[in-house]
């Protein structure tokens, strides 16, 4: 699987994380709603650094059964115990176990892949018949959006949004999760979209952006997309405490195998 950010950058655990911090409750919150009780069985695909699979852990109970799988597991083997176990597979390269799970998920996985749909298909056969998969990944329509007015964050982020482009990255993937998940089989297919709020601040200034921009800075400033003053006033405008920017749209589309292969 090629993945356009360096999974060995020093502080990738750090970017990783906060990632997590954004948006674990949302998706804590959308499979409750999918009815996450104790006994199910989950499936986490490229489950990063874990925080979903405990998540998954905690709801299900010593009766249940959580399974996260990576293609890189050093931040998930600690976590093994109880009911979640932890795979390392290539999830483009290796079937899923079959008809098993009462929820599959992924985030932020899908969007990195040359060709998903094969990948879908699978996570679709992984659950059982009235289970559900739930896929989540970014649609970066609502990133320019800044205020007040910064040409800074407008050159960096096209700077940004030029480097993605140079790989199998798919900015716009979160948009094409509804329609894949149907064109898997999927029933009752519902969709929700959000951009999180990305305020400055003074301190902590605003990980979400900084730690994105610095794991990229060296291909961006090689290219020659920016140049360090542009980068130093990116760093300055996250620390002003009075801008407010926004996330890309996560999308979350969810559905539910049929109960029946002719249903």
């Amino acid at each position: 699987m090629t993945y356009v950010l360096d999974p060995a950058w020093h502080a990738e655990r750090a970017r990783l994380e906060n990632i997590s911090a954004l948006y674990d409750p949302g998706t804590a919150e959308l499979c409750d709603r999918l009815g996450l009780a104790p006994g199910w069985r989950c499936l986490d695909a490229g489950a990063g650094t874990g925080g979903v699979a405990r998540m998954f852990a905690e709801r299900v109970g010593p009766d249940g059964e959580v399974l996260a799988v990576d293609a890189d597991t050093r931040f998930l083997e600690p976590l093994a115990g109880g009911p979640l176990s932890v795979r390392r597979m290539d999830i483009t390269a290796e079937p899923l176990p079959e008809g098993r799970f009462d929820l599959v998920h992924s985030r932020l996985v899908l969007e990195h892949l040359a060709s998903p749909e094969p990948v879908v298909r699978s996570m679709a056969r992984a659950a059982r018949p009235g289970g559900w998969v739930l896929l989540e990944d970014l649609d970066w329509s609502t990133v320019r959006a800044v205020d007040p007015p910064s040409p800074a964050h407008e050159r960096v982020v096209t700077a940004l949004l030029t480097a993605l482009a140079a790989g199998p990255y798919d900015q716009c993937f979160g948009r094409k999760v509804p329609r894949l998940l149907r064109a898997a089989g999927l029933r009752d297919v519902s969709v929700r979209a959000v951009s999180l709020p990305l305020p400055a601040d003074p301190v902590a200034g605003q990980p979400a952006w900084e730690l994105l921009v610095d794991q990229l800075a060296p291909r961006l400033l090689a290219a020659g997309l920016v140049d360090e003053d542009d980068l130093d006033a990116f760093h300055r405008l996250w620390r002003d405490g009075d801008t407010l920017g926004f996330g890309p749209l996560m999308v979350s589309a969810w559905g539910r195998r049929p109960d029946t292969a002719g249903a």
